[in-house]
């Protein structure tokens, strides 16, 4: 992000651009900042990346959550009275501007299991069951603009040739059994799409949700299978005995969180196992398309994605969970 556009920004909100910290994001886009000796965090979208209707539609859904009671980091106004600004950048380009509240609280410590235990696998799965539940009676304030359906993100609009072609038939392979599920409101609506243990706080025993940039209508079980690809990264790898024993731990008590807020047929929860698989091709053919030059040169990026091709080549299931064992 270049220094005009950052001072732009940070003026439509009446920051201080010398006192901008990156934080990080997928572009390194987002940034803490103050105002009135407050933290805030402002995010900038350029144009060539992002498009202004869907972040307005993500607004909107942020403000359907925060105004339902949802713990989420509300957006902030500028000084003009806008939740969006709009500047110049690289003197043709657009960039988008927002702000939102600072989360309370701190990430969650995966080691210490005084805070990493059934209770807090408990409320998160309680927290997503609301959201779910929320998604059911969502309408966009503006119907014209509303956020993108499951297979309309730009990995569905690239051009595949750069990936191995036994990867791109599995992919498909995906996408067509995808395609012929159900689309009810009981099991599809707006969902945060990458609701990992990095995308959320943890005060006073709640989660405050930030990051929302990958809402989008898609199934709930999938957001729920996201939940679990990430949480069980918290277990070695390499110990396949160790992961599987705490998925069920993990899962049992997330699941029942989530059903004290949403009831969710057996038929969704007996798709987990797909869902997890389909994460991980997922997660290998958007790493695959878009890697930065910084990560093509990252060993450990380049192993870990050698690694997940050769499962994914040879039907090696991410994580091997039987349903019917949670309940």
């Amino acid at each position: 992000m270049d220094r005009d556009t950052l001072s732009k920004g940070a003026e439509r909100f009446d920051a201080d651009v010398s006192e901008l910290q990156l934080l990080g994001g997928f572009s390194n886009n987002v940034f803490e900042c103050n105002r009135n000796d407050e933290s805030f965090i402002l995010k900038f979208y350029p144009s060539s990346l992002y498009r202004k209707d869907t972040i307005i539609a993500e607004l909107d859904w942020i403000r359907f959550l925060y105004s339902s009671g949802v713990h989420v980091t509300p957006p902030l106004y500028s000084k003009s009275g806008n939740y969006l600004e709009t500047i110049m950048s690289d003197g043709e380009k657009e960039c988008y501007i927002l702000a939102f509240e600072k989360a309370k609280g701190s990430f969650i410590n995966l080691k210490d299991t005084e805070t990493w235990n059934k209770d807090f696998y408990y409320t998160w799965g309680k927290t997503l069951g609301k959201i779910h539940s929320l998604s059911k009676i969502y309408s966009p304030l503006d119907e014209t603009v509303k956020r993108q359906d499951w297979n309309m993100g730009p990995l569905f609009k690239e051009n595949l040739n750069g990936v191995n072609k036994d990867v791109v038939q599995k992919w498909e392979e995906f996408i067509s059994k995808l395609s012929k599920l159900p689309k009810d409101r009981n099991g599809y609506g707006m969902i945060h799409n990458d609701l990992h243990q990095g995308n959320f706080y943890v005060h006073h025993h709640e989660i405050i949700l930030f990051d929302f940039g990958d809402c989008e209508y898609n199934w709930f079980i999938y957001d729920i299978a996201i939940v679990l690809y990430h949480a069980v990264q918290s277990i070695d790898e390499h110990d396949s005995k160790a992961r599987k024993k705490f998925a069920h731990l993990f899962m049992k008590a997330f699941l029942k969180g989530y059903l004290t807020e949403i009831n969710l047929d057996a038929y969704w929860l007996s798709k987990l196992q797909f869902f997890l698989d389909y994460r991980r091709i997922f997660s290998y053919m958007y790493f695959a398309t878009f890697l930065t030059k910084e990560q093509e040169n990252n060993r450990s990026v380049i192993d870990k994605l050698s690694d997940m091709k050769k499962k994914i080549e040879s039907d090696i299931p991410y994580l091997e969970i039987n349903y019917h064992d949670l309940f």
